[in-house]
């Protein structure tokens, strides 16, 4: 027999007040090319557009994303017009992304990174979702005539500067 004990939690839930600018955590019930569809466990479901799931230039939907797969996303907008609520996890990503990085900054951690491109004076790879530049002078000990030898190879770094303003972490390769 069924008590109210049973649907406590779901009950809990479909009182809360969802506003703008809230972190959530969802589960994929769909992925599409265009979009993921996402239980909020709330009257109306949420959609992330492809567009605010990654920055990282690789990142494909279709491999990433499956359904039962939870996600953190924030909340962007009410309603799209179509009554779902309307989400970024790219926005997500940065706001747990700094903390992680700000973290592995202050206690001087080790990260793994992958370098994706070469910039001019650097490389650009990705930490915890988000931008890193290492400069060519960081890259090596010998002088760096080419940083574009360097993409796609892995590198052990440190956080030594994080930039909100231009959303870019500064690495410094971790010299063991």
């Amino acid at each position: 027999m069924e008590t109210m004990d049973d649907y406590k939690e779901e009950l809990e839930a479909s009182f809360r007040k969802i506003r703008e600018g809230d972190l959530l955590t969802a589960t994929v019930i769909a992925v599409s090319e265009e979009e993921a569809t996402l239980d909020l466990k709330y009257y109306a479901p949420g959609i992330i557009r492809a567009q605010d799931l990654s920055d990282d230039p690789d990142y494909a939907m279709m491999e990433n994303l499956h359904p039962g797969d939870e996600i953190q996303a924030t909340v962007i907008r009410l309603d799209d017009g179509e009554g779902n609520i309307l989400l970024s996890k790219k926005e997500a990503n940065q706001m747990i992304g700094w903390e992680k990085l700000k973290e592995a900054m202050e206690q001087e951690t080790t990260l793994h990174v992958h370098v994706k491109e070469a910039v001019n004076a650097g490389v650009i790879s990705y930490a915890e979702g988000l931008r890193g530049f290492i400069p060519a002078s960081q890259l090596s000990l010998d002088y760096v005539e080419d940083p574009s030898e360097w993409v796609g190879k892995d590198l052990a770094v440190r956080v030594i500067n994080i930039d909100a303003q231009i959303i870019q972490a500064l690495f410094m390769p971790a010299r063991l």
